[in-house]
């Protein structure tokens, strides 16, 4: 009896782990891979300002393979929010050109993903600003 009892603790401790690790795989997306489509923001943003959060985010998520819930909950949040755009003071912020929507979401995204590199160097290509303003940005968003 002491055998089977083994055998049957044995088998479900590796369907615990089997299961775990397919939970945190599902969802997982490469952030440095990730390039949101501006006609997609586009309209993700008219569903959210117009008050369809649930259909924003669902639309989102599918144009978007491998966003997870709460990543595309944030950028819709992010774009509903009074203050869309990051509040970072003026002084940290001179030298950094205007981020257009689309990436400032994608900079939010990769930060809260804790790929903060990642985030400045979008941050980089797309506004031409130095290493330090750049940093600055993602730092106050």
């Amino acid at each position: 009896m002491d055998a089977w009892l083994w055998v049957v603790v044995a088998v479900l401790l590796v369907v615990l782990v089997v299961v775990l690790a397919r939970r945190t795989a599902v969802g997982r997306v490469d952030p440095t891979q990730l390039l949101l489509d501006p006609t997609l923001m586009a309209q993700v943003r008219s569903l959210a300002e117009s008050g369809q959060k649930v259909q924003a985010i669902a639309t989102l998520r599918s144009g978007t393979p491998g966003l997870g819930l709460a990543a595309a909950k944030a950028i819709v949040d992010r774009m509903t929010s009074p203050a869309a755009a990051p509040a970072v003071p003026q002084t940290k912020t001179q030298g950094v050109p205007a981020v257009p929507p689309d990436i400032a979401a994608q900079v939010l995204l990769l930060k809260s993903q804790g790929e903060q590199i990642a985030a400045i160097k979008l941050v980089r290509e797309h506004t031409g600003c130095g290493l330090r303003e750049a940093k600055d940005y993602v730092d106050g968003v």
